[in-house]
């Protein structure tokens, strides 16, 4: 019986949605019949309810049992670490789920078998569980994968015949899977059946040429920058922004050329921008809009906008012949300056350009308390520098600051943004600075709901090992204390979980 579509129906009303004749037929098959439809929908709950707490009796099964796993040695994780194990599959706590798996591979540990089910059910929701799963899969681990649907559906590895025979999902995961081994012949098959799909099929199977993308899908992709889909142009012209040599770019590049030059005057630099005179066809079909207003910007200056925040921000030596570090000075003294610090950030966030997104995070920290930086907040650059550099800019943050970061500055937003892990100099640092205010004047038991929010990222984040360390020397004797006790208590409960179950897992 369809339970969902049971209570659609009661919710609905009988007056107003018909039972399917697929579930009076059901319904009758159970001995369930009445004349009024209320009542038959009423008695059909009554009996499915009880139903569902005296359980239903599988089928017999009838077919081969599937070959078993060769038995295999294995060093299977201790008895308290599977304790842990089972304390943090209760809590569904995930991201220390992914942590447990990490380290249990960091550690040559195999999982509790009785704990595989439990997991592959997480992972069949959760992408990051999975990923972390799969180091420590074994031969078993595999095997039992196999025996269920849903399960095995984790590590489907796509077929041909996904792609002649399958919906648009399955085609497209086949796609991008040929593209992981061979690009060219991924792209042979699309360029094949391209006239004969769909938009929304077009669209998706675009979407896998992120997988391999290179400067031999220029020409290809170059053909459909006029298609008569918006959709599709836009991302074509996404596509082809993403090949650094691709003819996309080098026209972007030549018209930045006739635009913005380098003006000399004795040993200093400054730039010199000219706006476009208008759109011709070309940039029209280089997806340049006409009429945009980007960063409190009119017309025109958009068009310059739109051809800087999708080039390549490495071009802009070419452009210029000068580094990043030296062009974000003279970004800051042009007319320009908000719409071309903008630009380039969202060319870096674009292509994932590590090196300016460091610059530019570097003079944010720098320079918060000047006018045009605290209007200017590049939050989305944050997840794009590495754990490093990450650590290097949030502990530079702390160097000119007494205690811990005011609201809405660069470090605090740093803390809460930060998808990166802490080294052990930023947890040292930022739990040390906490103990000191606690222990000032200035602390108060109330407010601070920022550093609230930082102290719980940071029980994740943190160096599981450092516990012993950051557990010790809270003023839990001051009047203070009573107003942070339980954000404190909280996140040195999760940093405890994380010591000892890292440790459980290494001495095994």
């Amino acid at each position: 019986m369809n339970w969902k579509k049971l209570v659609q129906i009661a919710l609905v009303g009988t007056n107003r949605s018909k039972i399917p004749g697929e579930m009076m037929l059901e319904l009758k098959a159970l001995g369930i019949e009445e004349e009024d439809p209320a009542r038959l929908v009423m008695k059909a709950a009554t009996t499915f309810s009880m139903m569902r707490k005296a359980g239903i009796q599988p089928p017999d099964f009838i077919g081969d049992l599937p070959v078993p796993t060769q038995k295999a040695p294995t060093n299977i994780c201790g008895k308290r670490a599977v304790q842990y194990l089972n304390m943090i599959l209760k809590r569904n706590d995930l991201p220390i789920l992914a942590e447990f798996l990490i380290t249990l591979e960091k550690y040559h540990k195999s999982l509790p078998p009785e704990s595989l089910p439990l997991i592959f059910d997480q992972a069949a929701k959760n992408p990051v569980i999975w990923q972390s799963l799969q180091p420590a899969l074994g031969d078993r681990g595999h095997w039992l994968m196999q025996q269920h649907p849903q399960w095995s559906a984790l590590n489907y590895l796509p077929v041909a015949e996904d792609w002649e025979h399958g919906n648009t999902k399955q085609r497209t995961a086949y796609l991008r899977h040929l593209r992981s081994v061979e690009p060219a012949a991924a792209r042979a098959l699309l360029e094949a059946t391209w006239p004969q799909e769909s938009t929304t099929t077009k669209k998706e199977f675009l979407g896998s040429l992120r997988v391999g993308l290179s400067a031999a899908d220029d020409p290809f992709l170059s053909t459909h920058l006029a298609d008569k889909q918006k959709s599709i142009r836009e991302a074509t012209a996404t596509l082809l922004s993403l090949i650094p040599t691709s003819s996309f770019n080098q026209r972007m590049l030549s018209r930045l050329k006739e635009l913005i030059g380098l003006k000399k005057s004795g040993k200093k630099h400054s730039l010199k921008i000219s706006l476009p005179l208008g759109v011709d066809d070309t940039m029209i079909r280089d997806g340049i809009k006409a009429s945009a207003q980007l960063y409190r910007s009119g017309n025109k200056a958009s068009q310059l906008a739109q051809m800087i925040n999708r080039l390549p921000p490495g071009h802009w030596t070419e452009l210029t012949g000068l580094k990043a570090s030296e062009l974000i000075p003279l970004f800051e003294k042009n007319e320009y300056a908000y719409l071309l610090i903008n630009a380039v950030t969202d060319a870096a966030v674009h292509h994932q350009n590590q090196h300016w997104s460091q610059i530019i995070l570097k003079t944010w920290l720098a320079k918060k308390e000047d006018k045009f930086w605290q209007d200017f907040a590049p939050l989305s650059l944050i997840p794009v520098v590495d754990r490093p550099v990450y650590n290097q800019l949030a502990l530079s943050g702390f160097k000119n600051i007494k205690y811990l970061p005011a609201e809405n500055t660069p470090l605090d937003f740093l803390l809460q943004r930060g998808i990166q892990d802490w080294d052990a100099d930023l947890s040292v640092t930022f739990f040390g600075r906490l103990k000191t205010w606690l222990k000032s004047e200035e602390a108060t038991h109330w407010g601070d709901w920022h550093i609230r929010k930082i102290l719980n990222i940071a029980g994740l984040k943190t160096p599981a090992h450092l516990y012993p360390e950051i557990s010790r020397n809270w003023p839990e004797h001051l009047p203070v204390w009573g107003g942070w006790e339980r954000e404190v208590s909280g996140t040195l409960t999760t940093l405890e979980l994380r010591y000892k179950m890292e440790k459980a897992l290494k001495e095994g």
